[in-house]
C-alpha cells in the first residue's frame, strides 16, 4: 500500500486513489483527483485539475501556494481558492460575507454603528455556496464577492455598512467600524484577508 518513486522522477496520472502513502522524488501531476488515506509527499510540485484529498499530511518540497487568478475554480460568485472551512450548519448566499457567532453558526456582517458590533469585529468568512457546512466558508484567499466593491485594482476593500457586503470607501458615520478586509484584484475579485485591527468612529 506504499508507492515510492525516488530521484528526479515524475508521476503523471489521470486520477489516483490508494489507501497507503505516496512519495515522489519529483513532481506529481494529475488531470483527475488525488485521493489518499495516508501521506502525500513530493520534492517538486503537486498539480491537479481535480481535488486533493488526504487524511494524513500533504507535503511539497517547494512550499509554494499558487493562487491562479485565471483558474476556472474561481468561477463567479463565491468561487474561491484559499483557506476554507466547512461547519456551522448555516444557510448562506455565495459571495456574501459572514462572521462567526459564539454558538458556532455564521451571522450577517455589517459595519454600521447601529448594528451588533461583533458583526464587524469578529472572525469573517466569505460563503462559497448555499450552506456553510456543505459548500464551505473562505477564511482567506482569492474570491469573487457577490457585489463588486469598486475599489479599483490594488486598492483596499472595507467591510460595508450594507449587510454581508464589502465597499470601497471606508465607513464614515459615528459608531461605524472601519476594517480593511482585503484588496481588490479585478471586477468583484478580492484577495480576502481581514485585518484583526479595526477603528470605531466617534
Amino acid at each position: 500500500n506504499v508507492l515510492t518513486i525516488a530521484g528526479t522522477s515524475r508521476l503523471v496520472v489521470n486520477g489516483l486513489s490508494a489507501s497507503g502513502d505516496l512519495t515522489v522524488g519529483g513532481n506529481i501531476s494529475s488531470s483527475g483527483n488525488l485521493t489518499k488515506i495516508g501521506f502525500i509527499s513530493a520534492s517538486g510540485d503537486i498539480n491537479t485539475a481535480g481535488s486533493i484529498t488526504a487524511s494524513g499530511e500533504i507535503s511539497a518540497g517547494v512550499g509554494q501556494f499558487l493562487f491562479d487568478t485565471g483558474s476556472s475554480v474561481l468561477g463567479n460568485n463565491g468561487g474561491a481558492i484559499g483557506d476554507i472551512v466547512k461547519f456551522g450548519g448555516t444557510g448562506t448566499t455565495a459571495g456574501h460575507i459572514y462572521y462567526l457567532k459564539q454558538d458556532g453558526t455564521w451571522g450577517n456582517t455589517n459595519a454600521s454603528g447601529s448594528f451588533n458590533q461583533g458583526a464587524a469585529t469578529g472572525s469573517l468568512a466569505v460563503a462559497l455556496g448555499a450552506h456553510s457546512t456543505t459548500n464551505g466558508m473562505l477564511l482567506r484567499g482569492m474570491v469573487h464577492l457577490s457585489t463588486d466593491p469598486s475599489a479599483g485594482r490594488g486598492q483596499p476593500v472595507y467591510l460595508s455598512t450594507t449587510t454581508n457586503q464589502a465597499q470601497a470607501p471606508a465607513p464614515s458615520s459615528s459608531g461605524d467600524i472601519v476594517r480593511i478586509i482585503g484588496h481588490q484584484f479585478s471586477t468583484d475579485l478580492v484577495y480576502f484577508n481581514p485585518s484583526p485591527d479595526f477603528v470605531e468612529l466617534s
